[in-house]
């Protein structure tokens, strides 16, 4: 007698099964050819998953099966053609399927990767002379991978991951699990960047903008990433190296610089927002220099630190009145595109004066909309490049920042249905140099990356 908690492999006609017509997983062109191929080299190893005639997993494979049979393929596991091997899954009910559905494909996504494992393992294919195209890296990702690098310990080559953290690429992808996992240990330091932005003034103004435009107050406030903290620190700053930083704001910068043995200087127009950073300054190692924030108005910063000469400078400056900070006239955010833009352009131009020769900048910016979001884009990244050529220096690189989706792709469907605008799932990454660059580089020295940065916080 069969046992109902034991799985059966059932053969049935693809023709039969039902696609699940709200299944929100996609399967590009490309996508199909790699299963297509997939198929060739191994043949069908998994079973489709079905409840009745509906099918709740495979639609990839079956659809690249189908177009195999319609060329007259015929594909290992499926010895007659049109059948497919399948497990029937009626126990399930009605919203179980449904949220199955999604889980077969959402539980996958959430794994990571060891990557001196899978780096080793591709050498190895590749060494076989496997086709390491069958596997479903691009070329991009198997040169990152086996890239041969620079010698390790033993002799062992290095990835360009182990070597600079991330791959030194135009895309930086912060979705990307080890970017969030290092994340993660730097959040678990006890830095709290977001402390300072409950105080009255702040949150007056926020209730302000949050009438004007409509949404959420919190879904307005950035925090800054603490990885690309380290990731600009670590490649274009000089160890040792002083940081300035004309727009303060939260407590990150600030301590991560200090992490990785950088002087940082910041400064701040609200008081308040002050008085928080220097409320965490209690993170600061007794071997670390202790980071320094300034109450100031950043276009007095050439006069407010005249002596000041920096080795890097280093900021997230606000995106025009896309969050407001306060209700203070001075502030940046609180004023029109063109009084903001000639109050940016000086801050910039004093910031750049204090930059020592042969020096980098970094500014991290994002697009921002005329008319509280509803509007055509202001061309904010151009100005913030066009404010930093005219103060001296020249555009050195040009990277984006993929950020963490969130709630993004449930906002984007009604927002793009209504007004046709993309969801912004990016930040621009602008990094500028004084002078003469290989100086520059030279000044840099070696990418040193630690892994003894986290020596009180756990891990995943």
């Amino acid at each position: 007698m069969k046992n109902p908690d034991q799985l059966a492999v059932v053969y049935r006609a693809a023709a039969d099964l039902v696609r699940y017509e709200r299944n929100a997983r996609t399967h590009s062109a490309a996508q199909i050819e790699q299963l297509k191929a997939s198929l060739r080299r191994f043949g069908w190893t998994n079973a489709a998953l079905t409840a009745g005639d509906e099918l709740l997993a495979g639609h990839g494979r079956l659809e690249a099966a189908t177009q195999l049979w319609a060329a007259g393929e015929s594909i290992r596991h499926c010895p007659v053609a049109g059948e497919v091997p399948t497990v029937d899954l009626s126990h399930l009910d009605a919203d179980e399927r449904r949220a199955y559905i999604l889980a077969d494909n959402k539980l996958a996504e959430n794994a990571g990767w060891d990557t001196a494992l899978l780096a080793a393992e591709l050498a190895d294919l590749r060494d076989a002379e496997f086709d390491l195209s069958l596997i479903g890296f691009d070329a991009g990702e198997l040169a990152e991978l086996l890239d041969p690098g620079e010698p390790g310990p033993g002799g062992a080559s290095k990835s360009l991951a182990d070597r600079f953290m991330v791959p030194p690429f135009s895309t930086l992808n912060a979705r990307d699990a080890a970017w969030q996992e290092r994340k993660a240990a730097w959040l678990a330091l006890g830095i709290q960047s977001e402390l300072g932005r409950d105080a009255p003034a702040y949150a007056k103004a926020s209730e302000h903008q949050k009438a004007d435009s409509g949404a959420p107050a919190q879904h307005r406030t950035s925090i800054f990433d603490p990885v690309l903290c380290e990731l600009a620190y670590s490649w274009f700053c000089p160890p040792g190296g002083i940081v300035l930083d004309p727009f303060a704001g939260g407590s990150v910068r600030g301590l991560v610089a200090s992490r990785l043995g950088r002087q940082y200087i910041g400064m701040e127009l609200r008081a308040e927002q002050v008085e928080a950073n220097r409320g965490q300054l209690h993170l600061v190692r007794t071997e670390d220099p202790a980071p320094a924030w300034h109450v100031g108005d950043s276009r007095q910063i050439g006069r407010r630190l005249a002596d000041l000469e920096a080795d890097f400078v280093f900021s997230c400056p606000p995106y025009a009145d896309l969050e407001r900070y306060s209700d203070d006239p001075a502030d940046l955010s609180t004023m029109d595109y063109p009084a903001f833009l000639t109050a940016y352009r000086e801050v910039i131009a004093g910031a750049v004066g204090q930059l020592k020769p042969d020096r980098f900048a970094c500014f991290v910016v994002g697009d921002v909309r005329e008319k509280r979001g509803t509007g055509p884009y202001r061309n904010f990244v151009a100005d913030t490049i066009e404010a930093f050529l005219d103060a001296g220096m020249a555009l050195y690189n040009h990277a984006v920042l993929l950020t963490a989706l969130g709630s993004l792709p449930i906002r984007a469907g009604k927002q793009f249905s209504a007004s046709r605008k993309l969801g912004t799932a990016h930040q621009h990454v602008l990094v500028f140099v004084k002078g003469d660059w290989k100086r520059a580089v030279a000044a840099c020295g070696d990418v040193e990356i630690s892994d003894d940065l986290f020596p009180d916080a756990e891990t995943s």
